[in-house]
């Protein structure tokens, strides 16, 4: 009584036959036995490896037996959580999947999606550039491990820059500390492929005076394919001046193509005494006082304020 003895098929499901071999007899083989799949343990995702930000995914969502048989019996709608995948920065961009009724759900929260026939297919977004491990779960049953799908997000084109001074700054001195302009697509991520040969970027200020120490000729164009490293334009290496009335102003970079950006506040101070400036009356009486001031002044006639003592 091969069922009291507990016989137990474990594998690829279908239809097939089992045979019995003694050590001495006859072999006997069955009539065809359709094995189907067992209970749902686990949820397998798949789907391309690779995506752009912002760009949509198909995915494939398929309830799995122990052995690895799709549970066609897995059906209607199933409440799902995905996970794995994070933010972008800027701006802060969720990831999403299409739900049965075609509306974006975010990561983490319930995704109602229904299954024919254990599966389901439907559209997912991820908007940071990373290797994104996405997994699900219905609350009972999970992708774990190599049952998850691992994507990796490129950038998207660039659409816009993203600038970083530092405060202060001395008039008619190339920059110090950290100072970069980076390229980005529309949700925060580096384009690490941004040539500025291709698509020039303009620097004007606030403050009135003049930029230089960029691109070819050292004006206050960013227009060589070096000019970037991986998207970041290194603007202290580069070599950025600027000459002028000193104060607290701000600089704006604009590209041929994409959007402008505008510094925070930078303060300028005056650069180094080049020269004296005598003032006061241009008329006097012979033996009479005129009152004379004498002011240290820089290149660009900047008062030099910490000419003291």
């Amino acid at each position: 009584n091969l069922t009291s003895l507990g016989m137990i098929f474990s594998g690829t499901s279908g239809a097939g036959t089992f045979t019995f071999t003694p050590v001495s007899g006859t072999a006997v083989t069955s009539g065809s036995v359709t094995i189907n799949a067992g209970a749902a343990t686990r949820l397998v995702v798949t789907g391309s490896a690779t995506q752009t930000a912002g760009a949509s995914n198909s995915i494939t969502i398929t309830a799995k037996d122990a052995s690895g048989n799709t549970v066609t019996t897995y059906t209607g709608s199933k409440n799902l959580t995905f996970s794995g995948a994070t933010s972008s920065t800027a701006p802060v961009t969720t990831p999403k999947v299409t739900n049965t009724a075609a509306a974006d759900i975010a990561f983490g929260s319930t995704t109602a999606l229904t299954f024919a026939s254990g599966t389901v297919t439907t559209n997912m977004k991820l908007y940071n550039v990373e290797s994104a491990v996405v997994a699900v779960t219905d609350g009972s049953i999970s992708a774990a491990g190599a049952d998850r799908l691992t994507v990796a997000v490129s950038a998207s084109t660039m659409t816009k820059l993203a600038v970083s001074l530092t405060s202060p700054q001395t008039n008619g001195t190339a920059f110090t500390g950290t100072n970069t302009l980076t390229a980005q697509d529309a949700y925060g991520n580096t384009v690490t492929g941004f040539n500025a040969s291709t698509n020039n970027v303009t620097v004007t200020n606030s403050l009135g005076g003049t930029v230089s120490g960029l691109g070819s000729g050292g004006t206050n164009v960013l227009n060589q394919a070096g000019d970037f490293t991986s998207g970041v334009a290194n603007l202290t290496t580069d070599g950025f001046i600027y000459t002028g009335t000193s104060g607290a102003g701000t600089f704006t970079f604009t590209p041929v193509s994409g959007t402008a950006v505008t510094s925070s506040s930078v303060t300028i101070n005056a650069g180094a005494a080049t020269r004296l400036v005598v003032t006061g009356s241009a008329t006097q009486t012979a033996g009479a006082s005129n009152s004379i001031t004498i002011t240290a002044k820089d290149a660009s006639g900047n008062t030099v304020s910490t000419y003291t003592g």
